[in-house]
């Protein structure tokens, strides 16, 4: 269940009314692996299997689906137990990041990684028109609010959408969506609603995402790593505006843009 009603006390212009509401579901998911504790995850209950396949993915504790010998969801949906088809140590060493409801990471935020080879380019058109699509996308947000949405896109198409309270978690459920449907993560277009800090950056690297747009704010720190790992970095994309901070190169017309102006 993602969605959780409940009677609330509507107060405006001095008036009081009760009416019926909703609010997000935001629930401790424990994730283990090959039968011992790996991580609890704070998150809407939808697409767990999803969640846990793309959270090892993007933590480098797997490959692929090929690695996996069974994921299910147990416990009243408590619980998500994965085995792999061979043995994995456990990490000990977790990062408490940003991320809203308090993201975890095993990831050493100084691997150093080889900058993202692509020849993928994008629009300010097709800028405006995937945020649209995204937030024409938001089902769950527009019933409780409170949530946030990231999508894969290819050209002018949404591939796959999540919405989850944690920013972080959206991307986890893209990556294991795309991990069970052998759908290619390079050279797409991930989108959010979230802000992009480290470990937002983190897993675009990781899934070959070498575009990145959001709603709202990136970070010193993600900043930094887009311009070392070669990642597109757009934020505040609103309407027909947004703010290039790392790897103009990748949108077409800019240039062109930018000579009118001074013009």
């Amino acid at each position: 269940m993602a969605v959780y009603p409940t009677d609330v006390l509507i107060y405006e212009k001095g008036s009081a009314r009760w009416e019926e509401g909703a609010l997000p579901v935001e629930a401790e998911v424990l994730l283990t692996l090959n039968g011992q504790d790996l991580v609890g995850l704070m998150c809407t209950p939808t697409l767990l299997e999803e969640l846990a396949l793309g959270f090892l993915y993007n933590e480098g504790l797997i490959n692929g689906v090929e690695d996996v010998a069974s994921v299910r969801v147990c416990g009243s949906r408590r619980y998500v137990d994965v085995w792999l088809h061979r043995d994995v140590e456990i990490p000990t060493l977790h990062t408490l990041t940003s991320g809203c409801g308090g993201g975890t990471t095993f990831e050493d935020l100084r691997e150093a990684r080889p900058p993202l080879e692509s020849t993928l380019t994008v629009t300010p058109a097709q800028v405006v028109h995937l945020m649209r699509r995204l937030q024409d996308a938001a089902v769950l947000y527009r019933q409780v609010r409170g949530l946030h949405t990231s999508a894969l896109a290819a050209g002018e198409d949404l591939l796959c959408v999540a919405e989850d309270v944690g920013r972080h978690n959206t991307v986890d459920k893209l990556t294991g969506c795309c991990l069970r449907q052998g759908c290619p993560l390079g050279d797409r277009i991930l989108l959010t609603t979230g802000r992009v800090s480290s470990e937002m950056l983190v897993k675009a690297a990781r899934m070959g995402t070498p575009v990145v747009i959001s709603l709202s704010s990136p970070t010193s720190l993600s900043l930094s790593l887009a311009r070392q790992w070669n990642i597109t970095l757009i934020g505040y994309a609103r309407g027909d505006r947004f703010r290039v901070y790392a790897g103009a190169q990748r949108i077409a017309d800019l240039r062109n843009a930018l000579q009118s102006e001074a013009e």
